[in-house]
């Protein structure tokens, strides 16, 4: 029994960090790019690009299997500011999260995710600008909402990077994430974990 054990949490352990490698933000060739457009034209601004630059980097090769919804927050603000610097007016995000939940727990690039996302398969221009949402549920889960204005250029993608967080939620805590689309909005439903302690040891101690 004990082997048997041992060997299904080896697994998950190996089939989780497999989900957790393929997370990838494929973003930085158009970062040094924008931060190559900033040198000499505006010093000041491109050393805060830098160090925002940095923090994303830094918390992209962390190794913690969940973090606090304020580290994800605070990686995801860093991350919004290089596509600010990118896009400039046409691209905004509101988010709204009581302080009571920064300590609740999320895994790691739920929310930028779900900005990547937005930001890849949508128009993002003065004419049609993009417009984000980050709010807190009543029912312990946070939601990324954006106005729907799909490229043309850019195909439908397979949902892969959604089916990947959605099976990372499952492996580690037996919850999914919920999708709602229409017309107009596109939006997903990331539950929160107000206690770590109530899951086992093989779903939290994973390297």
């Amino acid at each position: 029994m004990e082997e048997n054990k041992n060997l299904t949490i080896e697994n998950f352990k190996n089939r989780y960090n497999a989900l957790k490698n393929q997370t990838d933000p494929h973003f930085l060739f158009n970062s040094l790019n924008s931060l190559n457009g900033l040198i000499g034209y505006d010093d000041e601004r491109a050393h805060e690009y830098l160090m925002q630059l940095s923090s994303v980097f830094r918390y992209t090769i962390q190794e913690r299997p969940v973090v606090t919804l304020s580290d994800e927050l605070e990686f995801t603000e860093s991350y919004i500011y290089l596509m600010k610097i990118r896009y400039g007016n046409a691209f905004s995000v509101n988010i709204r999260v009581l302080d009571n939940y920064q300590e609740y727990y999320i895994l790691p690039f739920a929310i930028q995710t779900l900005v990547e996302n937005a930001v890849k398969h949508n128009i993002v221009s003065l004419n049609k600008p993009l417009h984000l949402i980050i709010e807190m549920m009543e029912n312990d889960t946070i939601i990324v909402e954006n106005n729907l204005q799909p490229r043309q250029d850019v195909s439908p993608g397979n949902g892969l990077g959604l089916s990947n967080l959605n099976e990372r939620y499952w492996l580690m805590f037996r919850k999914n994430i919920s999708i709602q689309a229409n017309d107009a909005v596109f939006r997903v439903e990331i539950p929160l974990i107000k206690n770590l302690e109530k899951y086992s040891d093989k779903f939290i101690n994973i390297k």
